[in-house]
């Protein structure tokens, strides 16, 4: 089984999140998840301390099963 790999950004502020991206395919659950894990911390750097902090931004991920399409 695959595990398609999908993550979205959020503002604890007010509860909004942009619409979910799909990241990748993956063989495994355990590599699905440990990819997430790498990719949310890729996006936190990449928006900074200061936006993170000023938007109370958390980035949610999530495995999906699914197919390779």
């Amino acid at each position: 089984m695959k595990f398609i790999l999908v993550l979205k950004i959020c503002s604890s502020l007010d509860g909004t999140c942009i619409p979910e991206k799909t990241v990748g395919v993956y063989d495994s659950y355990f590599a699905c998840s440990r990819q997430g894990t790498v990719e949310t911390l890729i996006l936190l750097d990449k928006m900074g301390e200061d936006l993170v902090n000023k938007n109370k931004l958390f980035v949610p991920f999530s495995c999906k099963p699914g197919t390779s399409t």
